[in-house]
């Protein structure tokens, strides 16, 4: 099932996003909740700031014994072709409200967003440095790729 880990850098409290209409878990331990392997960790160790894990809206009121992922928040376009990272409209305006929020609120306009799937590709990619546009450019032309990291810079 596909993590989506957001990090804002050196933020030193999490933001409550309880009010978006998917669950948002957030804490300053960096840490992935993917198991067994995550695929960005040697990344995640280097930072220091707040983390966010994007997870299915049910997970909000059905988390005892509940694995966390993003798994309804894909098209269902992505979830079947499991090359490119695409988000249902139905969730894209809170994602882009969420993405903005938090590169106000890292003290250095910097983050890093991540995707970890086991039924993705195997090797993973590390982007050269976007803004937000770029980033919601690659998103928009199905060229957001899973188990990938993107630094984004305001």
């Amino acid at each position: 099932m596909p993590s989506i880990e957001i990090i804002c850098i050196d933020q030193v409290d999490p933001i409550d996003f309880n009010d978006l209409p998917f669950t948002v878990e957030s804490g300053t331990e960096i840490k992935s909740h993917r198991i067994p392997r995550p695929l960005f960790a040697r990344d995640f160790a280097d930072l220091k700031g707040c983390i966010y894990h994007l997870g299915n809206p049910d997970l909000k009121t059905h988390r005892t014994g509940r694995i966390f992922f993003a798994y309804d928040l894909l098209t269902d376009q992505a979830r079947s072709a499991s090359r490119f990272l695409e988000f249902s409209p139905d969730f894209t305006p809170a994602i882009h409200q969420l993405l903005n929020s938090l590169i106000k609120s890292s003290p250095v306009r910097r983050l890093l967003f991540t995707s970890d799937w086991q039924f993705g590709p195997r090797r993973p990619y590390r982007s050269p440095i976007l803004t937000l546009d770029e980033f919601w450019s690659l998103h928009n032309s199905h060229r957001l790729r899973l188990n990938a990291a993107y630094p984004i810079h305001h």
